[in-house]
């Protein structure tokens, strides 16, 4: 392992993450291997030992700022006036940048759900998701405004099966039917 080592160049890791995430999404995670991330970059399966012991270990580095920018959100939230719909808009907006951020990563989750889901960030993920859909459906909402704000909210997960799209397209047009769910069609326009 340590001659090949010093011959990695230093972006290495961020390559392996990227070939990584686009093997996973086209066979899945399990069928993914090690040593086929290897042949992809042309480097040998002791290269990404020397960066990655385990597929696992790659899966959480890809998935770690998604979580850590959630939870930055989430920390921001408790400023914001969630019992206007403004303020509700606001984080749902947060959350539509970081999901478009995030595209890839966050459709490959979708469609390989229980490959994802070897990753020890997916527990965190989960938190944050039930923290968000609390946050938003908390306080003196009636019911139909609760059912207003997960629908929009809904908007922003609908967008994971649009790949093809592109998401400077795709964002006014999430954020519109949001706007709508919420009641709040022709503000801000």
């Amino acid at each position: 392992m340590g001659d090949e080592a010093k011959d990695v160049a230093p972006d290495t890791a961020s390559r392996i993450r990227e070939v990584a995430l686009d093997l996973f999404s086209r066979n899945g995670y399990e069928k993914t291997s090690l040593r086929e991330i290897a042949e992809v970059l042309g480097i040998t399966k002791a290269a990404v030992y020397y960066h990655y012991r385990s597929k696992v270990d790659i899966l959480d580095d890809l998935l770690r700022p998604i979580a850590d920018e959630e939870e930055k959100i989430l920390a921001d939230a408790s400023r914001i006036v969630l019992d206007s719909v403004e303020g509700r808009l606001g984080l749902i907006e947060r959350y539509l940048d970081l999901v478009l951020k995030y595209r890839e990563l966050t459709g490959y989750i979708v469609s390989d759900i229980v490959g994802a889901s070897n990753s020890r960030m997916v527990p965190r993920l989960q938190r944050h998701d039930r923290q968000l859909m609390t946050l938003l459906s908390q306080g003196d909402l009636s019911l139909p405004e609760q059912v207003r704000t997960l629908a929009a909210l809904g908007a922003v997960m609908a967008i994971l099966t649009m790949s093809e799209v592109p998401s400077d397209e795709l964002r006014p047009l999430v954020l519109e039917a949001a706007r709508g769910a919420l009641g709040l069609d022709g503000v801000g326009h």
